[in-house]
């Protein structure tokens, strides 16, 4: 993303461009919230306050699974799909349509490449909150978060390819971070 997005910053004025790169991350993380949201307000007026005893259990359960994948301590296959945000978009769409887009897409976090197992449990913990308010924060804070990782990684490059380079480089220490971010998330989650 950084290798595609970075050229597209230079055409045009830089602030304007990751800002829609930002907003997009963010309606794209709001967008999938409501569903999900909507879905655990459903979830919830089926099974009532259950709801909540399943939050803690699963949850936690989920976090300590991709935490083990993420640290290497349980070695399978990680969940991913292949798909990658179009390159094409901001040709089809537009200069800022198409970096609006590609925040949209990374924003939704499950329809392009998954880079760390713990940020699977997003959705399900956005879900199973059974509450739309929660899943949109979960959510649109993740989208965020994502977005605006693109642009620190834009913003600090001069060579883009050797910006990928350095991302690609410090993929198994973040993992690692991810990993033990998630199993203090499903403490906290626990002992709340």
């Amino acid at each position: 993303m950084v290798g595609q997005i970075g050229p597209l910053v230079q055409v045009g004025r830089k602030k304007s461009a990751l800002a829609f790169h930002v907003v997009g991350g963010v309606a794209g993380g709001a967008t999938i919230g409501v569903v999900l949201g909507f879905a655990g307000l459903l979830l919830r007026a089926a099974i009532g306050d259950t709801l909540d005893t399943l939050f803690v259990v699963v949850v936690p359960a989920a976090l300590l699974y991709a935490a083990a994948v993420d640290l290497g301590v349980l070695r399978v296959r990680p969940i991913t799909w292949e798909r990658q945000t179009p390159g094409s978009w901001p040709c089809s769409l537009g200069h800022y349509p198409g970096i609006f887009g590609w925040g949209f897409d990374l924003g939704l976090g499950i329809t392009t490449r998954i880079p760390y197992q713990s940020l699977l449990v997003l959705p399900l913990a956005a879900f199973l909150s059974g509450d739309l308010g929660t899943a949109v924060a979960i959510t649109a804070v993740y989208g965020a978060s994502r977005a605006i990782a693109v642009v620190a990684a834009v913003s600090t490059a001069d060579d883009y390819a050797a910006a990928c380079d350095a991302i690609q480089t410090r993929v198994l220490p973040l993992k690692r971070l991810v990993g033990s971010t998630a199993l203090v998330i499903a403490a906290l989650i626990v002992i709340s």
